[in-house]
């Protein structure tokens, strides 16, 4: 969802920078990348181990932080180029679509909302209640047992390399969309397509 629905990723880096910044952690943006494709109490946890601060409990600071992206995803956040196209493009073609995201179940629900969207997913999942969280394969796994489809027969749309991994764990065919920013990790190599934009998805054959 993040990063491939929706423009959120620079709104969870706002976000992140804001709500560190209450307990006296002075992020850049770069390192907020650090944790893309984690859910909210692991990246939480992450930098508490990194950087330990006193009092907000990590409870308090996780439900800051999911409030204040929220926040900005219902007042900033836009579609990203091509999501309609490309989910009209898999429905045309009759392919189960489910939504997989680290995110909360409430913040999947607030895009969902944003962008129109509550109708298109067969399955949705959060991993926000799951033992593993990415780059463990559990959430895609799950995801295409609900579907009915076995992973190996699954095509995965990520953006993040800890979702790419994930993918890839799950036996999963992947497509990277990295940010920009991102277009020249080698990392993202592992995936079985690397595209700029939802926009060039129309263009591959799948069969």
């Amino acid at each position: 969802m993040d990063g491939v629905l929706i423009n959120s990723e620079p709104l969870w880096r706002e976000a992140i920078i804001t709500t560190f910044k209450k307990v006296g952690l002075h992020f850049t943006e770069k390192m907020c990348q650090q944790t893309m494709g984690m859910r909210l109490y692991e990246v939480i946890e992450y930098w508490h181990h990194k950087t330990p601060w006193e009092g907000l409990t990590l409870k308090e600071v996780e439900s800051d932080l999911l409030k204040t992206v929220t926040q900005l995803i219902l007042e900033k956040g836009k579609a990203l180029p091509g999501v309609n196209e490309s989910i009209q493009f898999f429905q045309n073609k009759g392919y189960k679509i489910a939504l997989a995201s680290s995110s909360a179940n409430s913040l999947i629900n607030a895009v969902l909302k944003k962008l129109n969207l509550n109708d298109v997913f067969t399955v949705i999942n959060s991993a926000e209640h799951l033992t593993f969280g990415k780059p463990h394969p559990e959430i895609f796994i799950k995801t295409a047992l609900e579907l009915g489809v076995k992973p190996v027969n699954c095509l995965v749309i990520e953006d993040s390399f800890n979702g790419v991994l994930a993918g890839k764990a799950a036996m999963m065919n992947v497509i990277a969309i990295p940010e920009e920013e991102n277009w020249n990790d080698q990392r993202f190599c592992i995936a079985d397509y690397n595209l700029k934009s939802l926009n060039e998805i129309t263009a591959l054959d799948f069969e």
